[in-house]
């Protein structure tokens, strides 16, 4: 129920016509994928994120057939064939990663990562352009970037990363876009784009403080210790 109203919120604040989806990662926080993927499921969500393919494996299972289930970890070796049964998309995020998804899976959805300035996950400009011609033929379902900023609504880095999204993925065949998780929700429509991935504010974390806790953090002070100044 607080997940719920917690989705709903964020929800809430996209601009009209903004799918917002949910990230399940690291087993929904550790609160369980498998019962909160059918809560979620339930409440609207249409489209999910999970870590790694395995994650998605375990996910597909507890919410059935019909909702999109999306890997940030994009294609690993080995995971073709759980790509393939289980209907799971990656978020391809280097040149590597599109070859070898040309070759392992051709046919099958993916999404594609862009890095906007995070540093992180994601195709610099450099791969991009050398990535373009596959990615043409493979017409990504979703566009990607996370910005690395957005905690601090007034940080110059997060419409730097902005703009850069918005030449990056107009690089690319047309597609829905997603750039804001849950600190770029509250950064206003302007980051909103097609879809949006709330992740910690669906369990209460910061910053959004409106969000209902999902969870209480207890646990006993073993040692209090005086320190002097400068030490």
């Amino acid at each position: 129920e607080v997940i719920t109203a917690n989705w709903r919120a964020l929800a809430a604040r996209g601009r009209p016509g903004t799918e917002t989806a949910a990230v399940l990662k690291a087993d929904a926080y550790g609160l369980g994928a498998d019962r909160v993927g059918p809560t979620l499921r339930a409440a609207g969500v249409r489209t999910f994120f999970v870590a790694l393919a395995e994650e998605g494996v375990a996910l597909r299972a507890a919410i059935g057939p019909d909702p999109a289930i999306l890997v940030l970890a994009g294609l690993l070796p080995g995971d073709s064939e759980a790509f393939r049964d289980h209907d799971l998309v990656p978020c391809l995020n280097s040149a590597f990663q599109v070859i070898d998804f040309e070759k392992s899976l051709p046919g099958y959805p993916c999404a594609v990562q862009l890095d906007s300035g995070m540093h992180r996950l994601g195709l610099d400009a450099a791969e991009l352009e050398a990535a373009l011609p596959a990615l043409t033929r493979l017409r990504p379902r979703l566009v990607l970037s996370h910005l690395a900023c957005a905690d601090t609504p007034d940080h110059p880095a997060n419409a730097a990363q902005l703009r850069a999204f918005a030449s990056l993925a107009g690089r690319l065949p047309p597609a829905p876009r997603s750039l804001a998780a849950t600190a770029g929700i509250l950064l206003g429509a302007d980051y909103h784009f097609d879809l949006t991935r709330p992740g910690i504010g669906l369990y209460g974390g910061l910053p959004f403080a409106g969000a209902r806790p999902a969870v209480v953090l207890s646990l006993p002070v073993i040692q209090t210790r005086d320190v002097a100044p400068g030490a």
